[in-house]
């Protein structure tokens, strides 16, 4: 998720900005919308009966071998609300049908997990405006009972048994409230429908739940294959590598795969009348660009999209090898982005400024290897993510002569003391006050002074930090650890001020043993 857009304003308004220099790779089209939608007719209300069954098509089956995806979920300490410290969830089927002149999402999660304890009754987060139709564990009818925004299943599993649920719902998803005073959250996190019946979401640090059952937190790690139902002319887009589209009428069905686990935050989804471009990355990377032709701002759109394979490129240059089967974004109605897994989640008002949009693109990509590689274990370590992506951020702009280096640093370290003192310490920042701008910022400003008194060697432990734990979960203490001793001085003491201080810090880091 970028840094709130209202900072990045002002700041962008006490800076140079530079024309952007570069050439961008030939995109191929391969499809758009099918015949345009109908108009909308009506909506299902909230909280009302599952619609009358839809037949829907079986999602791929899970992988076998899951270990993977075997996680170490905790009850979370800022928003334990969320999530169940027992349930490890490993892989998700989800085929999912998206009526739009109904406002009506029918779907069927098939759920393999394990528990960490004997249970006799299993806890998802699901939203309250979805109806559950029926439940199954391992074939047999399950009992089921609702609360808020959870779905509770009867069901008596061991303690480190693998088994598989499989929920039948519908209805109309309603966005949860986020833990925010964000402007670009007001309106809420998770499944979003726009007038036209079009859908998309955002989920940062929570909001799966409003459109499939789901362990969402963001230690509990799983493997994810869809299979999208689009009516009306609209598609359906997913994470990970697309298959081939079967069109029927104006009906689209297509199932999706992502090749490596990913918390439920980072997963996204959308419907609407989408065009799909492709193109290649570094090694031959596929890369995949969901877009909506015919907007007013489509060709500027599409010439920043083209610019991915020279962010990507840089990015390998900082961060190392890119540690995904394929990358992309799928454009969104909102002002806001997130870093979902392979393929970023791009609200549409980011492409307006080439110089806004290039950065942010290039924020969210950086995420691929800080945050969705290895994600936070306890969303206290939301900075783990967005100090080093904006940092990033800052020396991709200057690498790419949008904005100087120096000029953006040094506006990063006149707002530090005023973000602490608004929103908490990076580290220990306001649990009301979720991604504000210190856990960017004051993140950012401590990895520059890092950069400044270890050259080579940071940037040599920043290339190899994505492999600590690749594919899991991080923790403050892992940070720590790698860069200490990738640099060769204990840093614990001076980062745990900077994370934990009222007060901007002054001291230095450590200097190198002699």
């Amino acid at each position: 998720m970028p840094v709130a857009a209202r900072r990045v304003r002002a700041l962008a308004a006490t800076m140079t900005v530079l024309s952007l220099v570069g050439c961008s790779t030939r995109v191929t089209v391969h499809e758009g919308p099918n015949q345009p939608p109908s108009a909308t007719t009506g909506s299902t209300a909230q909280g009302s009966e599952a619609p009358a069954p839809t037949q829907l098509p079986n999602p791929p089956s899970a992988p076998t071998n899951l270990t993977a995806a075997q996680s170490h979920p905790v009850e979370d300490s800022y928003y334990p609300q969320r999530g169940e410290p027992y349930l490890d969830t490993l892989h998700y089927g989800l085929s999912l049908d998206w009526r739009p002149s109904t406002r009506t999402l029918t779907g069927r999660a098939t759920i393999t997990f394990r528990v960490t304890e004997d249970r006799s009754e299993l806890q998802f987060d699901l939203g309250s405006a979805l109806t559950v139709r029926s439940a199954t564990v391992d074939g047999r009818a399950a009992t089921t009972k609702r609360g808020t925004d959870t779905l509770v299943v009867s069901a008596t599993v061991p303690k480190g048994t693998q088994h598989v649920l499989v929920v039948d719902y519908g209805g109309t998803p309603a966005t949860t409230v986020a833990p925010s005073k964000r402007g670009d959250q007001t309106d809420g996190l998770g499944f979003t429908i726009e007038p036209d019946g079009s859908a998309w979401t955002m989920q940062e640090p929570f909001g799966a739940f409003t459109w499939y059952p789901v362990n969402d937190q963001p230690a509990d790690k799983a493997f994810y294959d869809a299979t999208l139902t689009a009516h009306e002319g609209q598609k359906g887009v997913f994470n990970g590598v697309p298959g081939q589209e079967q069109v029927s009428g104006d009906t689209s069905v297509r199932q999706f795969h992502l090749d490596q686990p990913a918390s439920s935050y980072l997963t996204t989804v959308a419907f609407g009348p989408y065009t799909l471009a492709t193109d290649k990355g570094p090694n031959n990377l596929p890369l995949y660009y969901w877009y909506r032709e015919g907007r007013s701002d489509s060709a500027n759109t599409i010439a920043g999209l083209r610019q991915t394979p020279q962010i990507l490129q840089y990015l390998e240059s900082v961060l190392g090898p890119y540690p995904f089967a394929s990358a992309g974004s799928v454009m969104v109605p909102g002002d806001s982005a997130m870093e979902t897994q392979t393929l970023n989640t791009m609200g549409q008002s980011t492409a307006t400024q080439e110089e806004y949009f290039l950065p942010t693109l290039a924020h969210e990509y950086a995420h691929q290897w800080v945050g969705d590689v290895q994600s936070p274990a306890d969303w206290r370590d939301v900075w783990l993510n967005e100090s080093l992506a904006l940092f990033v951020q800052a020396k991709y702009e200057d690498h790419a002569d949008i904005t100087p280096y120096d000029i953006t640093m040094g506006g990063y370290k006149s707002m530090d003391q005023q973000l602490r003192r608004e929103s908490g310490p990076p580290g220990k920042y306001h649990k009301d006050d979720f991604a504000a701008s210190n856990v960017y910022v004051c993140g950012a400003v401590m990895y520059d002074a890092m950069a400044t008194a270890y050259g080579e060697k940071f940037w040599a432990a920043l290339k190899s930090w994505s492999t600590v734990r690749k594919y899991g979960n991080v923790t403050r203490d892992d940070l720590i650890k790698h860069f200490s001793t990738a640099i060769g001085v204990d840093l614990k003491p001076w980062i745990t001020q900077w994370l934990e201080s009222e007060t901007t810090p002054t001291d230095p880091p450590p200097s190198l043993p002699i």
